[in-house]
């Protein structure tokens, strides 16, 4: 692949990765059809996406799922920075690392199964990281954002027809405890999200009609769902941030719902602590900061914005190692069973 092909997304593919964020395991046909394209070229235009590590998609855990999560901030000795950085993303339960500038040196995104494996993770796992001088741990209470995004490339009604052929289940159905097969299904979408139902069942010794049928009950009933990931800076998103805010507690939940569903919204989380809402979000530009500053400070009476950073290099996103280029290189796979 020429560097040529690596840096260009247009605008075709990024309505490609519009489509893939509705209905992530689509067909080619069912994607060249809302596209207006042959099932070979949005074939083709998906894998020369991936092979440049410009676009991917990874499994995630569904409402159902029961885990624990937690934004850990990160300060580190002197010229630490990248060694901890590089040491943390290599942590199959940490599943994205930022560099950000202001208090902290970085921020990470892990998750656990439970509370009392969470609790062991950050005293025993990430503290006694060399280099980590000073750390924060605020536990997520409620994820109200985080795997499913719009670009608005493509329009309302091909999203919902698209929509209409996602098997997922949107509601929050009874949570049960994942078995062996489960996790290993997961596991193995998180290196691809679309792999075939064959590769699926060679690499996990089942059949594909027990693959079949396991994945569409897992998604189905909430458990696991999958999330579309690009290059965003190609497409025109040049900023990422991330904001630490106080809300009035009565407010917190319809607060984090609304700001959840704003479209620059990437990750919106009510966390334990008297700053109590996490936000990242991508914008075009530092210029594009201080109204969405301002329209968070207008969503509800009381908030106030404790503490604001700008994300200056992605190492981990979501199990993707990201070089310094923006583009993943590897897959170190998020396994909150580890």
């Amino acid at each position: 692949m020429t560097a040529a092909e690596r840096q260009c997304i247009d605008e075709d593919d990024v309505a490609l990765i519009d489509a893939l964020h509705v209905n992530p395991r689509a067909s080619f046909e069912q994607l060249g059809a809302t596209l207006d394209l042959s099932a070979v070229t949005v074939g083709r235009r998906w894998r020369r996406l991936t092979r440049g590590g410009s676009a991917w998609i990874s499994s995630a855990p569904g409402p159902a799922m029961p885990l624990a999560g937690a934004v850990v901030d990160v300060t580190c000795a002197p010229g630490q920075v990248a060694d901890v950085a590089r040491t943390l993303a290599e942590n199959p339960r940490v599943a994205s690392v930022h560099l950000t500038s202001g208090t902290w040196d970085l921020f990470a995104l892990v998750v656990a199964q439970d509370i009392a494996s969470m609790s062991a993770l950050l005293v025993d796992g990430l503290d006694p990281t060399p280099g980590v001088r000073r750390t924060r741990a605020r536990p997520v209470m409620e994820l109200f954002s985080g795997a499913h995004w719009r670009l608005g490339a493509i329009d309302a009604n091909a999203a919902h027809e698209l929509s209409a052929a996602n098997p997922e289940h949107h509601g929050r159905p009874a949570v049960r405890e994942p078995d062996a097969f489960d996790k290993a299904l997961f596991q193995a979408l998180q290196i691809d999200g679309r792999m075939s139902l064959r590769d699926l069942a060679k690499r996990l010794g089942r059949s594909e009609p027990v693959v079949k049928r396991r994945l569409e009950h897992l998604t189905r009933t909430g458990m696991l769902t999958f999330r579309t990931d690009f290059i965003r800076f190609a497409g025109g998103w040049h900023l990422y941030v991330a904001l630490s805010v106080r809300v009035p507690d009565d407010l917190l939940y319809e607060t984090g719902r609304d700001i959840g569903r704003w479209p620059e919204t990437r990750v919106c989380a009510a966390v334990a602590g008297t700053v109590n809402l996490f936000i990242t979000a991508q914008l075009h530009d530092l210029q594009a900061l201080e109204p969405l500053l301002r329209r968070i400070r207008a969503a509800r009476p009381g908030i106030e914005i404790e503490d604001r950073q700008i994300v200056l290099r992605t190492v981990k996103s979501w199990g993707r190692l990201i070089g310094s280029d923006g583009r993943a290189v590897a897959v170190v796979p998020v396994d909150p069973w580890a």
